[in-house]
């Protein structure tokens, strides 16, 4: 079928369509955090759930929205001849997000210090040496339930992504440059999850 302008754009008329900065991000302060304080480096102390509430919620400037795949193999129709995949399970993309550190650089603290507590890899500064104990906790401790809400341009909600026993696997190191003048640190964390459902829509199956 040829391109049609005006069927184009009645289309677009009719349905609209979604712009990617229309979203937020909510993310559950793990158990083993629960209950505890962030103190800054000038000394300021304040509860954890301020943190994640009142600004990280701000400060998530870019996330995937996260992806599945399915694990096939190749077997033939008949017993031999030509093959076809046949999916037997599937396989959760990692999604990722981008955070706008602030000027103390709490929220890298609160990342830094989430992977830390999920396997303590560096431990305790004694007067001459940093004593790791190497310790993982259980997964139920460290993960989380984290929510990615995106909306229409009229502000309405259009899905809600909700990960289940979500932590972060990895932060990533940080550039910086004497060169850089004008742009922002923005600390990126890779997510894992065990499972993702979207609600609000959907195909309704027979």
């Amino acid at each position: 079928m040829a391109f049609n302008i005006k069927e184009f754009k009645s289309n677009i008329s009719a349905f609209g369509y979604l712009k990617p900065h229309n979203y937020e991000v909510a993310v559950s302060v793990p158990p083993f955090m629960q209950g505890s304080s962030l103190i800054s480096s000038d000394g300021t102390e304040r509860p954890i759930r301020q943190v994640t509430d009142k600004m990280l919620v701000h400060r998530i400037d870019q996330v995937s929205i996260p992806g599945v795949s399915l694990y096939s193999v190749d077997v033939q129709r008949y017993g031999i001849g030509p093959t076809q995949k046949m999916p037997f399970n599937a396989f959760f993309h990692d999604t990722t997000f981008t955070v706008l550190l602030d000027k103390k650089a709490d929220l890298y603290h609160f990342w830094y210090d989430w992977v830390r507590g999920i396997f303590e890899f560096n431990g305790k500064e004694t007067p001459n040496e940093i004593v790791p104990s190497y310790e993982t906790r259980y997964k139920s401790d460290f993960s989380s339930v984290m929510q990615i809400i995106f909306y229409d341009n009229e502000k309405n909600v259009v899905k809600r992504i909700n990960l289940y026993d979500a932590f972060p696997s990895s932060v990533r190191e940080i550039p910086l440059a004497w060169n850089d003048q004008g742009d922002l640190i923005r600390l990126s964390i890779s997510i894992t999850y065990s499972q993702f459902t979207v609600d609000s829509g959907g195909i309704k199956l027979k």
